[in-house]
């Protein structure tokens, strides 16, 4: 079989999915790499599991003190466990509702992966492109990505 150590396409489908203590460790890494997150915790009874990972509800420890940096967390998080992406949303919604949302952009990204190839006409209409395009929903839905300094795994 090849091997290659610099394939970052065959490390990052080799390397086996997280589970959820994984994903919840990633989850705290990330928000507390951010000033102020040192107050984040995950509400472990609402956590909800699906396909795509989990959807975690966070709230404040008021047993530490707080900075004056703090930040404003996010009511709840998800965490896709095939690509490790942690997304949150500027709009408070329902977590029924947040989990309607992000399925609704995974099946629409989903279903644009599939006809990538030959499948466009020319000339390419770039500007509805843009309009139609998964980043633009998800920006307007209110969702944004939770990038940040990771601990060792």
């Amino acid at each position: 079989m090849y091997r290659d150590e610099n394939d970052h396409f065959a490390k990052s489908t080799n390397k086996q999915m997280l589970n959820q203590i994984d994903a919840e460790a990633l989850v705290l890494a990330r928000l507390r790499s951010r000033s102020g997150g040192e107050r984040i915790r995950i509400v472990d009874s609402q956590t909800v599991e699906r396909a795509f990972g989990w959807v975690f509800t966070l709230a404040e420890d008021v047993t530490i003190p707080a900075n004056e940096s703090q930040i404003k967390i996010p009511q709840q998080v998800i965490l896709n466990k095939h690509s490790e992406q942690l997304v949150a949303c500027s709009i408070e919604h329902s977590q029924d509702e947040f989990i309607r949302l992000y399925e609704k952009l995974l099946a629409k990204s989903q279903a644009r992966a599939r006809s990538w190839c030959l499948t466009i006409t020319f000339p390419f209409p770039w500007g509805r492109w843009w309009k139609g395009s998964v980043a633009e929903t998800a920006k307007e839905t209110g969702f944004y990505e939770i990038g940040g300094k990771e601990i060792e795994r």
